[in-house]
């Protein structure tokens, strides 16, 4: 007897653990994950994003009809499930970046990313705002053309040898490491064009990604209503 629920234990364990490697993504196309977490009124390209994750037909760019054009993503820890399980044979995002393994959710430390597919038709530079428990992570005037968010993907080095950089093009980027978010409020990306042209922008998606959990002094803070530093250090 003692065996046989020794034997299912370990098999609860091993189930519970093939399915908590997670992410929760937004993309911009209905046939995608989490378009519901989506605003803004892009055009549609045939051409789908190929980072890891995606399963979107199309990819969003540009509207020259609109003015400003801005795309919103949304996420909301413990409301907003995780919606990609993350193959444990095939961890790597992109860039450099691997896979936490770890179930979002929750109050804690995230990662978050965007990409896009490649192009050189790009005519706008945009700004990228990233909201959290502390000051927003601001990047202003991105050049979303094929190796343009490459010096993005630089921050996050050293990477080991042979890594090729390909910035947000149909990989992964990085652009807010660790950033505290509190379950049930909502945080968003927001993807502004700089100027008014039929490719203002592009986008195939922003995914967020659960880290660690918060340090007791932090979750002291939070219970407070103290806001607490921007990032784990």
């Amino acid at each position: 007897m003692r065996s046989t629920i020794t034997i299912g234990i370990i098999l609860v364990v091993l189930l519970a653990s093939a399915t908590a490697h997670a992410a929760f993504i937004v993309e911009p196309h209905d046939s995608g994950f989490g378009y519901a977490n989506f605003t803004g009124t892009p055009r549609y390209s045939s051409t789908a994003g190929q980072a890891p994750g995606l399963t979107a037909t199309s990819s969003a760019y540009g509207n020259a009809s609109v003015f400003p054009d801005v795309y919103t993503y949304t996420y909301t820890p413990q409301d907003d499930n995780d919606n990609w399980t993350v193959p444990l044979n095939d961890r790597y995002f992109g860039n450099g970046l691997y896979s936490t393994n770890l179930p979002g959710g929750q109050t804690g430390y995230y990662n978050v990313y965007i990409t896009w597919v490649p192009s050189d038709s790009v005519s706008s530079l945009c700004d990228i705002t990233i909201t959290n428990e502390g000051d927003d992570v601001v990047w202003n005037n991105v050049n979303m053309n094929t190796n343009g968010t490459n010096d993005i993907a630089e921050l996050w080095g050293p990477f080991p040898d042979g890594t090729v950089l390909a910035g947000a093009n149909d990989k992964w980027l990085k652009i807010a490491d660790q950033v505290l978010l509190q379950a049930d409020k909502t945080y968003t990306v927001t993807q502004s064009a700089q100027l008014d042209t039929w490719t203002s922008m592009r986008s195939s998606g922003v995914m967020w990604e659960f880290v660690a959990v918060p340090e007791p002094a932090t979750m002291l803070l939070l219970a407070f209503g103290v806001i607490p530093l921007l990032r784990r250090k």
